[in-house]
């Protein structure tokens, strides 16, 4: 056993060769889990089916093409029942399914070969079990070609970022047979669908037949039949879907059917779609066939549209099937309440201008005139059908722009515009249409000038730059929406000009990037800058009606200078669960200008004032503030993921009764910085005034300013309780720091201080490591006072070498907080009663993977390190001389794979799984003796989602990391 053991061990460490790309022909179905990679393309001989429950992966970068057959030799790939498909490509390295010979192909060439066909155990509403149209004529078999069932959740795998391309041949003697760019049976919702674009079918675009199963961003291109097509009992989840039909196009937009026959058959029809952009044929375009409508209802579907934009189509617009003397209809839906769209644009159209003209009958036009609908020009930036780069479906109209109504469900992302397009084009670079020449340029993003204050719902879209001239408020109770990707620049005003962002009480910030596509907020002219620029604008202020400890309303600091208005710089209330937005991914740069005549009226990179336990904080960044990384006055918000970066006061700074929670959170002081880790303050003057601030942070990791600097100013403490405060820190690494690590104040002759609020029991640290401060290597030395001594003492504090990995202040990439694999952090958390925390098994703000990496001025400016968990492995013998971690086998994988490790005498070995937040998800060994050299588990994943996970191993005082991929 041990022989064979290491054999496949050492396979897996076969190089793999730089190879030419070669062509493999699959003629036989796939029964067994297959992998196909990027480096060779692959010709469907026949209709492939892949069944008996294997899995087939698809390699981001791989193509995929279907051989010239015709009728029952015609080419397509069919995904069984229990089977299933991962194909996740990237925007970069997409996987394409297309024709044999692809060269020089168009739009016009359609029915090259058959299509993409995935069928799931989903229910539908036929009376008997169906088999799939088309391809039952290859085969009768229901293992290969039936669908449906009972599990709605049913999971058929991944697609994302797909282009299928040139499908639709008709298979067997009958005309009619075609099948879809991607054709659906009974999906279930388990599956993922994202990213995909149908290009030149020879039939629809896609086609569900029934089914539950969601999607995201879907292209239909110039598909001869219709772009949407659904039928028997389909009820998914649909946004940001696009279709552009061709001049001689004879179908429909959307062909929505509620049943295969049996129209009372339940489950009805009834899927939910936000966000669609439809363009048709063309309003002056004679296409024939079907294409009298753009959107057709019939056979007793139901639906729901909404937020968005149908336009160019030279008929009717709504056809809504009305059978006389029958319920059974689609009218009989809508008239239930059960049909319906809402809150969408409507333009252009041959049929006329008014919502009558583009009904198909007045029950239509009732139900569209009592859904905030409108005839309105989208003004589309640009609408082409030919490859002259010059179809641009994003609108320049900034009523189209905001004003969305999202259905109130998780599947639906919170955007402010209506159709499937804001500011970013994001068909770009992975589609057919931009690949082939038809999608516009970009370009690059203009300068808007935001010179007034914001008084109603606003939309700012990546596609531009916005330049704050002064300080603006959003006031009003207006909404701001920022697009992901966008740049926000504070002009270079000074004093009473200086620029900066607030969002008053009412009003709201929705500015949500991601990690590829922050939202940055910085300087006018930030070329050249460095972390040694600050205070080149003011920053963002957010504030709400949350409670404070403060006796009358109070205004915000620094920006009251430029307005004593409450209603602009008023912050305070009695709403704990106040909402102000969300900020999520979100860079701010460069702040801190001081505001008017005196100084001292810098404002922070995030100033928070009042704001709410409603609000979203997270994954945000304040990076060279000339003041604070951020304050809190008071309020219950709550952030995870912030990072503080060479600001020249203090990192962290709470004051007036604040009361949220934090998670992960990072601070890097300067070397010449002179303010503190953390100041935390208990009031604002008063300090009896309650309620008492008592923030409880876990996972942070504060970097002081070096152990042997000598910074001026605060700096003589890292962590300063005063002014009657409170707090909770725990789980969380303090170190390089040149003075002491904890002051408390402690007034003489009154219990209004920060000692009173311990010897209460109101002031803590716990489970945390401290390490090089230059005030000494004991508690006692690093302490204000021997009461500090005490309190660290007693809570399970430690102090020892965090290991992290490497802390640079210098733009050399040597900035990694990440722990060591074998650092003390690991394994000494502490879970906290409270579901709001992720209870995770280390000390500090980092585990395995660097979550600052790719949307951080920390990363942009050069200061970090490789972010990722290595997957290298060391070669080893058959006994080695320590232990090793090898990367898992397959990987990815589904649901099982193997893990092996390398020890060099028989030892206890503990294996475990954690999700990328830290989270324990699987116990593999606990404390389990393994004999020397090379051993290899089992890991059944089966209870768990698709995702990445790290998998750690413990043994002795070491521990080593590894990342692995499930693909469900």
């Amino acid at each position: 056993m041990k022989k064979v053991t290491l054999l496949f061990a050492a396979l897996l460490f076969v190089p793999i060769l730089t190879m030419a790309q070669t062509t493999v022909t699959v003629n036989a179905n796939i029964t067994t889990d297959t992998e196909w990679t990027a480096d060779n393309e692959y010709l469907l001989d026949g209709m492939i089916f892949v069944t008996n429950g294997a899995d087939l992966y698809i390699e981001a970068g791989t193509t995929i093409r279907g051989a010239a057959g015709q009728d029952l030799d015609a080419a397509g790939l069919v995904i069984t029942r229990d089977s299933k498909i991962f194909a996740e490509g990237t925007a970069e390295n997409p996987i394409i399914f297309t024709a044999e010979d692809d060269a020089g192909l168009t739009k016009d060439d359609v029915g090259e070969w058959g299509g993409l066909v995935i069928l799931g155990r989903a229910s539908t509403n036929n009376a008997t079990e169906a088999t799939i149209e088309g391809v039952n004529e290859i085969s009768s078999d229901p293992a290969l070609v039936g669908y449906g069932g009972t599990d709605d959740m049913d999971d058929s795998g991944v697609l994302r970022y797909v282009s299928i391309r040139h499908t639709g041949i008709n298979i067997g003697s009958s005309s009619g047979n075609e099948i879809q760019g991607l054709t659906m049976g009974a999906v279930g919702a388990g599956t993922t669908i994202e990213y995909v674009e149908s290009f030149a079918s020879g039939d629809d675009g896609y086609e569900w037949f029934g089914g539950t199963v969601n999607a995201r961003y879907l292209v239909s291109a110039f598909n001869n039949d219709d772009a949407f097509d659904w039928d028997q009992g389909f009820r998914g989840k649909g946004q940001f879907w696009f279709a552009i039909q061709d001049s001689d196009q004879t179908g429909r937009a959307a062909e929505m059917d509620g049943a295969g026959g049996n129209e009372t058959g339940t489950p009805y029809a009834y899927p939910v779609i936000s966000n669609a952009t439809y363009i048709g044929p063309g309003e002056n375009s004679t296409p024939s066939g079907d294409s009298g409508q753009l959107l057709q209802f019939r056979d007793n579907t139901g639906g729901y549209y909404t937020n968005s934009v149908f336009t160019d189509h030279p008929a009717q617009l709504i056809d809504v099937e009305d059978v006389d003397g029958t319920a059974i209809d689609s009218r009989g839906r809508l008239e239930v309440d059960s049909l319906n769209i809402s809150n969408s644009v409507f333009f252009g159209f041959g049929s006329g201008t008014t919502l009558a003209d583009i009904s198909s009958a007045a029950f239509v036009e009732t139900m569209l005139s009592a859904n905030s609908n409108e005839i309105t020009d989208p003004q589309i930036n640009g609408i082409s059908r030919i490859d002259n780069a010059g179809l641009d479906p994003r609108p320049a109209n900034s009523s189209v722009l905001s004003g969305a109504d999202i259905p109130n469900d998780p599947f639906f992302r919170n955007v402010a515009y209506k159709g499937a397009f804001g500011g970013s084009n994001w068909a770009a670079g992975w589609t057919a249409l931009d690949e082939y020449g038809y999608l516009a340029d970009s370009g690059t993003p203009g300068m808007v000038t935001i010179n007034s204050n914001i008084t109603t719902d606003t939309y700012w879209t990546a596609d531009n730059e916005y330049l704050l001239d002064g300080m603006i408020f959003v006031t009003n109770g207006a909404d701001l929406y920022i697009e992901a990707g966008t740049t926000v620049r504070g002009a270079a005003g000074q004093d009473l000009d200086a620029s900066g962002l607030v969002i008053t009480r009412d009003s709201k910030i929705f500015a949500e990037g991601s990690p590829s596509n922050p939202v940055i907020f910085t300087a006018e002219d930030d070329a050249g800058l460095t972390k040694d620029d600050v205070g080149e604008w003011g920053g963002l202020v957010i504030l709400g009606n949350a409670s404070t400890n403060n006796a009358t309303e109070a205004t915000i600091e620094g920006v009251n200078e430029i307005s004593s208005d409450p209603a602009l710089v008023g912050y305070g209330g009695t709403d704990d669960m106040d909402d102000s937005g969300v900020l999520r991914y979100v860079s701010i740069r460069h702040t801190g200008i001081n505001i008017g005549s005196s100084s001292g009226n810098e404002i922070q990179g995030l100033t928070m004032g009042g704001v709410g336990a409603g609000t979203t904080i997270e994954y945000i960044e304040s990076f060279a503030s000339g003041d604070d990384g951020y304050e809190w006055f008071g309020g219950t918000v709550n952030a995870r993921y912030l990072v503080s970066a060479f600001n020249s006061d203090d990192a962290f700074d709470w004051d007036q009764g604040f009361r949220g929670k934090g998670q992960f959170w990072f601070a890097i002081l300067d070397s010449d910085q002179t303010g503190r880790a953390a100041e935390m303050d208990g009031a604002g003057g008063n300090e009896t005034g309650t309620p008492y601030a008592y923030p409880e942070i876990s996972n942070v990791t504060y970097i002081g300013p070096g152990i042997g600097s000598t910074p001026s100013g605060d700096a003589g403490q890292m962590l300063q309780f005063r002014d009657n405060t409170g707090g909770l820190y725990t789980n969380s690494v303090f170190t390089d720091h040149p003075g002491d690590a904890v002051n408390v104040e402690d007034v003489d002759g009154t219990s209004i201080d920060s000692r009173g609020r311990l010897e209460a029991d109101s002031l803590n640290i716990s489970n945390s490591v401290f390490f090089d401060f230059g005030s000494g290597s004991t508690f006692a030395d690093f302490s204000s006072a021997g009461f500090v001594e005490t309190m660290l003492t007693a809570n399970s504090n430690n102090i020892t070498d965090p290991m992290l990995r490497g802390i640079s202040r210098s733009n050399d990439g040597g900035l990694d907080p990440r722990p060591e694999e074998d650092s003390p952090v690991y394994g000494m958390a502490e879970s906290l009663d409270d579901s709001w925390f992720h209870n995770v098994n280390y000390a500090g703000a980092f585990d395995g993977s660097n979550w600052l990496a790719g949307w951080t001025a920390l990363d942009s400016y050069g200061y970090l390190g490789d972010g990722l968990v290595t997957d290298n492995e060391e070669e080893f013998t058959s006994v080695p001389n320590k232990i090793g971690l090898n990367q898992n086998y397959p990987n990815p994988f589904n649901p099982t794979t193997q893990i092996s490790f390398n020890l060099p005498s028989s030892q206890q070995v503990t294996l475990k799984v954690y999700d990328m937040l830290g989270r324990e998800v699987a116990t593999i060994a606990n404390r389990e003796t393994f004999s020397a050299g090379m051993n290899t588990v089992n890991f059944d994943a089966s209870n768990l989602s698709s995702g990445v996970y790290i998998y750690r191993l413990n043994s002795g005082d070491v521990a080593i990391t590894r990342k692995m991929t499930l693909i469900k």
